[in-house]
């Protein structure tokens, strides 16, 4: 531009400055342009291998537990301590089996593969179920249902909705104090349902309120003993959003929290039923 402008000084000292920075930025978007490619390369890589690496791991566990449960019950009533460990053994086989599921319901997700099969249920039935189920592994804290048991019919995947409330549930429950409660509602909002779980532990922070749904985030609490990977809030809204529904949080800390989310209750029959979203 300046030397071949057919009019000699045309372009001042000001008009350099600017075109060094019009450059210079030019320069700067040319690189974020290429960081960007080889971080959505390196991205895609990742998942693949969590999904690789996930799929892997499932079979061996999968018969680990199944011998473990042989020798349960194999073993001679007199051997108690022996069944108290493999008790313990199957215990965290079954968390490490939950954490792999979790990790290839991830994969699914990144590769738009996350399958639903609808159906019709009772969501006030289901909870009741899974408190029912959740009150043995957590005896020292009270669930209760608070709202008046009436039917709140909806039509979605009945596996994935029991995933969401027992992730939610059991959030609540590593997060209340010993001896303390959890709170349970089921209830009808004009053509939606809601289900609320609230708890009176620790509570979060505002800050950390706009990350929680995020993956592999991880609410920091100080020397607090839960352990996990920080997928279990992010699975959830990936669930709750293929419903066309919501999932948020309220909470203050020192307070408790709630966590709910909203689906449309029973609608019109589905043709496209048990085939992928």
């Amino acid at each position: 531009m300046f030397y071949g402008h057919k009019e000699p000084e045309h372009f001042t000292r000001e008009h350099e400055y600017l075109v060094a920075g019009v450059a210079a930025q030019a320069t700067i978007a040319l690189d974020n342009a290429r960081l960007y490619e080889q971080v959505s390369d390196l991205n895609s890589k990742k998942d693949e291998f969590i999904g690789l690496a996930s799929h892997e791991l499932k079979t061996p566990v999968t018969s680990l537990k199944a011998y473990l449960q042989i020798i349960e019950r194999e073993l001679p009533g007199g051997q108690t301590t022996f069944k108290a460990f493999v008790q313990k053994a199957l215990l965290q086989t079954n968390k490490l089996l939950g954490l792999i599921s979790d990790l290839l319901d991830i994969s699914k997700i990144e590769a738009g593969k996350l399958p639903l099969s609808f159906s019709r249920f009772d969501l006030q039935e289901l909870a009741a179920d899974i408190i029912e189920l959740m009150q043995y592994s957590f005896p020292s804290c009270k669930i209760l249902l608070t709202c008046k048991a009436l039917p709140v019919m909806v039509r979605a995947d009945k596996q994935r909705i029991e995933q969401v409330i027992i992730n939610l549930l059991s959030n609540a429950l590593k997060y209340s104090p010993d001896e303390g409660r959890v709170e349970i509602c089921v209830s009808e909002l004009s053509s939606r349902a809601r289900v609320s779980v609230r708890d009176f532990g620790i509570g979060i922070g505002k800050a950390q309120q706009e990350h929680i749904f995020s993956r592999f985030y991880r609410v920091d609490v100080k020397d607090s003993p839960v352990s996990g990977l920080g997928i279990g809030l992010y699975l959830s809204k990936e669930i709750i959003d293929r419903h066309n529904g919501t999932l948020q949080v309220e909470s203050e800390p020192g307070k408790g929290s709630v966590f709910f989310f909203e689906i449309p209750l029973e609608g019109p029959e589905r043709p496209e039923e048990n085939l992928p979203e």
